[in-house]
């Protein structure tokens, strides 16, 4: 492998899955001193909600409020408060947020999905980072999370189903196949009852006696919905596709990101302005080592009352200047009119990356002045990388 094409490497892709059951027992039990609590349906014959000490005594939703009484003595069954509930939610979703700006949230079964590709360097392996969501979710929340990493998106989902509440189960590439072939049919996303024991009475119990079938013979028999689930089962993530190449080779949908918090959270424009400031420099950083330029900018607030606000702007030419994503960052904040809106967070997405040779060089006249910016920062990036991120800080950089 060449140097250049080893400096451009892709990333090892990684993700994590969060299942957060029984979150508004959770919140009960935790202002009610952390005892066993259930939340029951609006007839108060079923448990819908259990708190992860009702579930060590075996209470789950779905039984009945006689049986849960008679398994847990001590249990308390509280009233429903939905909308203290989605403040505990929103607080989860914007905790996985500190560790990366690529989190899709399911509300309706309370679970988070992360893209945790290319954050080891900030934050550490993705077990270690899965750990601490867990702790500051315990801490924070009162949830226990049951917590699954892998390779793609749907083996990180289906080992976050298999997670006791509490437990993290990473899996390493070379693992996948085995965990997931391990697995009951009727565990696949997509598999219904019906599926399940036509399955089972063909011989087909586990997923890799379905991963073993020929695709087109899964196909036929099952359609398109069995084509999905039998990738499932070979450890795929039918749902990813890589972004469009096209013929200059940008990939349209990949970019980097860098986020900053406001802590507290503000409205003053010279704090964002900095804040805008560092995240640019961290984005640019990014881009430089992994040889590639972004021609488009997107920024993106995210208000204290978790609204969120995004602006875009496509480039002349592609960069991977941090002093050009800022200058663009800052001139669409200009245009931002904040009014009483306080911002606690701000993202930079640098998007739409080619692989030029170039790596994103200005043409002439402007060539030169690129290139010493470029030659700056990356002088600066040995100092840090040698010395510490704080060996070197612009005067204005508090935010």
């Amino acid at each position: 492998m060449s140097a250049m094409s080893a400096h451009r490497a892709e990333p090892t892709q990684v993700f994590a899955h969060l299942l957060l059951p029984g979150l508004g027992a959770a919140v009960e039990a935790r202002e009610r001193g952390r005892g066993p609590v259930a939340l029951c349906d609006p007839a108060g014959q079923r448990v819908v909600s259990a708190s992860p000490a009702a579930r060590r005594r075996g209470v789950r939703p779905g039984t009945s409020r006689w049986e849960a009484q008679q398994r847990c003595p001590d249990l308390r069954v509280a009233s429903p408060d939905p909308r203290k509930y989605e403040y505990f939610w929103q607080r989860a979703v914007e905790v996985c947020g500190d560790y990366t700006p690529q989190v899709r949230a399911f509300p309706e079964t309370r679970e988070v999905a992360l893209d945790l590709t290319g954050t080891e360097r900030l934050f550490g392996p993705a077990k270690s980072v899965a750990q601490e969501l867990r702790n500051r979710l315990r801490g924070e929340v009162g949830l226990e999370a049951a917590i699954g990493i892998g390779p793609n998106a749907m083996t990180a989902r289906l080992a976050a189903r298999q997670a006791r509440p509490g437990e993290v189960i990473a899996l390493a590439p070379r693992e996948v196949a085995g965990f997931v072939g391990r697995l009951p049919v009727a565990a696949l996303p997509g598999v219904e009852a019906e599926w399940a024991r036509w399955l089972g009475e063909l011989g087909i119990k586990l997923a890799r006696d379905l991963a073993a079938l020929p695709a087109e013979a899964v196909g036929r028999a099952l359609g398109a919905r069995g084509r999905r689930v039998w990738e499932i089962a070979q450890g795929r993530d039918p749902d990813a596709a890589p972004g469009p190449v096209s013929a200059a080779g940008s990939r349209e949908e990949e970019s980097v990101s860098a986020q900053v918090e406001l802590r507290p959270p503000t409205e003053e424009r010279a704090r964002i302005r900095a804040a805008l400031r560092v995240a640019a420099e961290e984005a640019g950083r990014q881009l430089r080592r992994r040889g590639e330029a972004a021609r488009q900018v997107r920024i993106e607030f995210v208000f204290r009352d978790l609204r969120r606000l995004e602006l875009r702007r496509t480039l002349q030419y592609p960069t991977r200047s941090s002093e050009i994503l800022c200058q663009v960052a800052r001139a669409l904040f200009d245009r931002v009119k904040l009014g009483s809106r306080i911002v606690r967070r701000v993202r930079i997405h640098a998007a739409r990356l080619t692989l030029d040779e170039h790596g994103g060089q200005l043409p002439l006249p402007f060539l030169e002045n690129e290139a010493r910016r470029e030659r700056l920062a990356e002088t600066v990036e040995r100092i840090r990388d040698r010395y510490g991120e704080r060996a070197l800080r612009r005067a204005n950089g508090t935010f």
